[in-house]
């Protein structure tokens, strides 16, 4: 019975995660609205981080899972392609001067996509799930994605310090014209 009991607080884990993520990208989105371009640079690149990592984590552990569900493919492949769209937006943002006007309604548009994507997921696919994979299943998703998000911190220091030499590097073609 213990063993029962852990997995269910696993596959709570599981799901407690990937919301977390998601309150974590929507508050990034909402300062980043609001921010001056030099808040706007360092939170976007935050948020770029976190939305990758977890988009990565999703097509690792969690869609692979549910691709398998004849009932779920659909929303699956929606899934996916909302993640291929949101890595589109953020390639184009990082390409654009983030104090034009553009930069700023590409963002929102992303953000509009994202938003959707979160609503589809906590609203259809979480509770879907449920009904086709265990609570083994879940805990073992919810395990694994929590080794890729520990794994994936320990590195920071080298991610942060290339991620600020793209910035410099970003600043000086603006400064020349």
């Amino acid at each position: 019975m213990a063993q029962q009991s852990s997995n269910l607080q696993s596959s709570k884990q599981l799901f407690d995660l990937l919301k977390s993520d998601h309150r974590q990208a929507e508050k990034l989105m909402k300062q980043i609205e609001s921010a001056s371009y030099e808040k706007r640079e360092a939170l976007f690149a935050i948020l770029k981080q976190e939305l990758t990592l977890h988009m990565q984590m999703e097509e690792k552990e969690f869609y692979p899972k549910l691709q398998k569900i004849a009932e779920m493919s659909d929303q699956v492949e929606d899934a996916l392609q909302e993640h291929k769209e949101a890595r589109e937006y953020l390639a184009e943002l990082e390409d654009l001067d983030q104090d034009e006007d553009e930069w700023l309604s590409s963002f929102q548009d992303m953000q509009e996509g994202i938003q959707h994507h979160v609503e589809d997921e906590e609203q259809e696919i979480f509770p879907d799930c449920k009904k086709f994979l265990s609570e083994e299943q879940l805990g073992e998703i919810a395990q694994k994605c929590i080794q890729m998000k520990e794994k994936s911190q320990k590195p920071s220091s080298r991610t942060a310090s290339k991620g600020g030499l793209q910035r410099q590097t970003r600043k000086q073609p603006g400064a020349r014209s």
